[in-house]
């Protein structure tokens, strides 16, 4: 079961975002423009700057949303303005420079769908220089909330499972992010930014921010709410605020503090944020009380929560000396007969002669080497 149809649902039937990107790029977009839709999905951002004027699209995914992307174009009569590339963004070289770059790898915190680090590969290798961005600017806002919900997400591992102990995964559901579609009412302080990412400069390298709140309400701390505010194009964001009548379908995030914490009003509460956008990986320090010495201090960092076997970590040692494991010797045969010469058939024969004890079957050996060719071929 697929639900990559019901995903596009979401983000082509969400009116603030579509209306907030169309303005934005009639906005940016010239008659006569070459744009670049990254990580285009159906295509949608492109068509607008069709309608915007843009000559040319590249509407570049590495997803086989490419197909229905197509179809599109197709189906409105801009087969012959947008091109569908399948690939890594990354990976593609630019067909032609261009003079809008748009997209929305935003995520529910601005940065967590790889914008910066996608944005600063593409607007060095595909931008005219005075190029334009949409959006041009990301940040990350946050507020101290109160939820029920993130605090049994981190509770429950600390009671038994049919008798079983499995606390030592606390620590773990307590230093990661959880996203929620949340009601303003959890607010204990307004929102303020910590994190800004200008698209223009930002390089994925890491980034921090600080922000001070005072509670305005008597509550519980569970946690910090974040969510983004993107400039989409001069006078016209895009976010995801929990209290704002244009807010997107997007969720909020979440993250926790180690203990519930009861908070009056006018309680001070400070936040530092550190962002390694390239890992995905989130530091918080929450501080509740006087600066000088507050009477509750929480620090987390997602990379606490993320699972590494050991498997990983000694396969990546800088000193071990790594060989090829059956799989990776038979995907350097998929890739050796990749030369020019031999037929995807003659390709699925070869592999499953010579690799039998891992693909006993042709037809396992098809959909090996179909796995290898969608990915690593042309």
């Amino acid at each position: 079961m697929s639900l990559i149809i019901d995903e596009h649902r979401e983000y082509l039937f969400d009116a603030p975002r579509i209306d907030a990107f169309r303005r934005a790029i009639a906005q940016a977009v010239r008659p006569g423009d070459v744009v670049l839709d990254l990580a285009s999905g159906t295509g949608i951002l492109g068509y607008l700057a069709c309608q915007a004027g843009a000559r040319k699209v590249y509407a570049v995914d590495d997803g086989a949303i490419v197909e229905l992307a197509r179809a599109l174009a197709r189906a409105n009569g801009l087969a012959d303005r947008v091109e569908v590339i399948r690939s890594v963004s990354t990976w593609t070289p630019p067909p032609e420079p261009v003079d809008v770059i748009v997209t929305d790898q935003i995520g529910h915190l601005g940065f967590n769908a790889g914008i910066v680090e996608y944005m600063s590969d593409a607007r060095t290798r595909w931008l005219k220089p005075g190029g334009r961005l949409v959006p041009s600017a990301v940040a990350i806002h946050m507020a101290p909330w109160e939820h029920d919900g993130v605090r049994e997400a981190v509770e429950c591992w600390s009671r038994p499972v049919a008798g079983l102990d499995v606390s030592l995964v606390r620590p773990m559901a307590a230093s990661t992010g959880y996203p929620f579609a949340l009601d303003p009412s959890g607010a204990l302080a307004p929102g303020a930014p910590v994190v800004r990412f200008d698209l223009a400069t930002a390089s994925g390298e890491m980034t921090e921010g600080a922000a001070s709140f005072v509670v305005d309400r008597a509550g519980t701390l569970d946690a910090l709410a974040g969510w983004f505010v993107a400039d989409l194009a001069p006078g016209i964001t895009m976010t995801n605020a929990p209290d704002s009548p244009a807010r997107i379908r997007r969720r909020q995030a979440l993250l926790p503090v180690d203990q519930r914490t009861t908070v009056g009003r006018g309680d001070p509460i400070a936040v530092r944020l550190r962002v390694r956008p390239t890992n995905t990986i989130l530091e918080w320090q929450v501080d509740v009380g006087e600066a000088e010495a507050p009477r509750a201090r929480f620090r987390h960092s997602t990379f606490h929560g993320m699972l590494i076997s050991t498997e990983d970590l000694l396969r990546t040692a800088p000193g071990r000396v790594p060989v090829l494991s059956p799989a990776g010797q038979a995907r350097r045969t998929v890739l050796e007969l990749c030369d020019g010469a031999h037929s995807v058939a003659a390709i699925e024969a070869g592999v499953f002669d010579r690799h039998r004890d891992l693909l006993p079957t042709p037809a396992a050996a098809a959909a090996f080497v179909a796995e290898v060719l969608t990915r690593y071929a042309e």
